[in-house]
């Protein structure tokens, strides 16, 4: 039952064992009625009044009214409902005595009595009768007597209820809780008390005074300061420590001694005690005291062990600043030997990007002179031809020197929107000129969404020729020769250019140093090139890469800026 809980709240537990001691009436309790009572001051009455009915009007539920009634079978039903109906509205007249006449619908009239129950006005007893006597003085005293006694029954019956209420928690609480005469006289103990206490039963309390409960060191004190203090001014809270009557040491309380005095009077009656043991407590604290100091303790031992590791953390690094000054002396030793390497690598690089076009000037110069020698119109008109040819070749290589001191400088103002379709098929048929021994076929898959790029036009198919004769000379033991040249929009702002061929594709041992300077898959090549091309594409801000192609052959691809890339540049 909810009302046998532990209390919480000492205060709660105070009020409640000050009511129990100066029980009050409880005029508002009629909700825990004993329907008994009513019934048989009902039964009673009906025969001592000799009335039609008897009908007792009390509070129910949710401040709806409820009834007990007795009545006669003859009574007609109808003159009974009214008299109900007038009662519940008139509700105001349950606090005085009053009497009223009911019309009876089959004829004649009902005289009614009413007595209210003695508990605030909030119950009423009424009865009736057709006989135009009714009430008579005796009846009127014994309808009066009728309420009285119910509500001494009612009474009665709820402060027993109070009483197993109270009991049963006092009970079952966990906390001392203790009455005693204003002498100082034990009268009552719960059994948690008699438990902390060391007290076997109730009788043994009984025969003890409050202040054999009390430490000797605090006996003094508690006679002559403590319970004079309660008794003159109705409390007293705080620390003390009581003793154990088995072992006899000790024990820390939380005490709140009280008053209680007489509801009517005011006069003290008794005084009461709602202690807490604080033995736990106490043994708690220890502990968590113990395990603060063994923190600490580990803290301290910790920091000791935190900085000795932050020194050898500050040695590690001295150390490794001493190594990095080491590593980075050796790395510009070495960044310098790169740059003279660079420089040998860029001169040989430049030789081999100047000895096609040369080697074509001079061959078209020696078959000039030739055809010179025979001196007819047919050779004269051949020799122009040449001549133009060697022209190109010479202005290719004015171009080349050009585009490497653009390179060696990183001069981005050559750059302008180019036409990637043209200027890869240029590309294409300059490769072929140097190309005449093999049977090549040039395929192109231009993306039409891929029609302009910004780039150097010169380096770019510079790039180009080179890729497309290495893919030449791959096939040259083939009987097939094909190309294929792709281009392709990328997402971020680039354009993706393709080269791919049908030939053995990339061997295995150089696949992964393939763009490093003199690396060649080639019997006679110096392995520049890829080298070269690679560094013009990282220029532009493009990569260079290359893989195997499915179903045999190899595929280099290199993205350029697109032409929209000059906006966002």
């Amino acid at each position: 039952m909810p009302w046998t809980e532990p209390l919480a709240n000492s205060d709660e537990l105070r009020r409640c064992i000050r009511d129990l001691v100066a029980l009050s009436t409880f005029p508002a309790a009629w909700r825990n009625y004993e329907r008994q009572i009513g019934d048989s001051i009902v039964a009673a009455l009906i025969t001592m009044l000799a009335a039609d009915f008897v009908l007792i009007i009390f509070p129910g539920q949710g401040n709806q009214l409820a009834e007990l009634i007795r009545s006669e079978p003859n009574l007609n039903p109808a003159s009974l409902d009214h008299v109900r109906t007038v009662l519940k509205q008139e509700k105001a007249a349950f606090s005085f005595e009053q009497e009223f006449i009911v019309g009876n619908a089959a004829g004649g009239n009902v005289h009614v009595a009413t007595s209210p129950i003695g508990l605030g006005g909030d119950a009423v007893l009424a009865a009736g009768s057709s006989r135009g006597t009714f009430p008579t003085k005796t009846e009127r005293l014994l309808l009066t007597t009728g309420a009285n006694q119910a509500a001494i029954a009612f009474q009665q019956w709820l402060g027993d209820a109070d009483k197993r209420r109270f009991t049963t928690l006092v009970q079952r609480l966990t906390d001392f809780v203790g009455i005693a005469s204003l002498s100082g006289h034990i009268r009552y103990a719960n059994p948690a008390g008699l438990q902390s206490l060391g007290l076997s039963t109730l009788d043994d309390a009984l025969r003890l005074h409050v202040i054999d409960l009390v430490s000797r060191e605090y006996q003094q004190a508690f006679r002559n300061e403590i319970w004079p203090l309660v008794l003159r001014t109705g409390r007293w809270k705080g620390e003390l420590d009581l003793q154990h009557f088995g072992s006899r040491t000790p024990m820390p309380f939380l005490i709140d001694w009280f008053r209680i005095d007489d509801p009517r009077t005011g006069a003290p009656m008794n005084v009461a005690t709602v202690s807490r043991d604080l033995s736990a407590q106490r043994a708690a604290e220890v502990e968590l005291r113990l395990l603060n100091e063994n923190l600490e303790r580990r803290v301290e031992q910790r920091t000791i062990e935190l900085e000795f590791a932050h020194r050898k953390l500050l040695a590690d690094n001295f150390e490794r600043e001493q190594a990095d000054r080491r590593i980075q002396k050796l790395r510009d030793e070495l960044f310098h030997m790169a740059r003279l390497t660079a420089a040998g690598e860029m001169a040989a690089a430049f030789t081999h990007e100047l000895t096609q076009p040369l080697t074509a000037v001079i061959n078209s110069v020696n078959a000039a002179k030739r055809l010179l020698a025979r001196e007819d119109s047919a050779s004269l008109a051949i020799v122009q031809d040449i001549a133009d040819e060697a022209a190109s070749q010479a202005l290719r290589a004015s171009e080349i020197i050009r585009g490497f001191r653009q390179l060696v400088s990183l001069d981005e103002t050559e750059r302008r929107i180019e036409a990637l379709p043209s200027m890869i098929e240029e590309a294409g048929a300059l490769a072929l000129s140097s190309a005449a021994p093999l049977a090549a076929r040039l395929t192109f898959n231009f993306d039409d969404q891929a029609a302009d790029v910004f780039v150097n036009r010169i380096q770019i198919q510079q790039v180009l020729v080179n890729l497309i004769r290495n893919a030449f000379e791959a096939m040259v033991d083939q009987e097939s020769r094909e190309i294929t040249l792709a281009t392709r929009v990328l997402g971020d702002g680039m354009v993706e250019i393709a080269v791919s061929d049908i030939g053995s594709g990339i061997h295995d041992d150089i696949a992964g140093r393939l763009f490093e300077p003199f690396v060649s898959n080639k019997h006679n090549g110096m392995g520049l090139g890829l080298s070269i091309s690679r560094s013009i594409v990282e220029a532009h801000g493009g990569k260079l890469t290359a893989g195997q192609k499915p179903g045999g052959g190899s595929i280099f691809r290199f993205t350029v800026p697109a032409g929209g890339a000059t906006d966002a540049s």
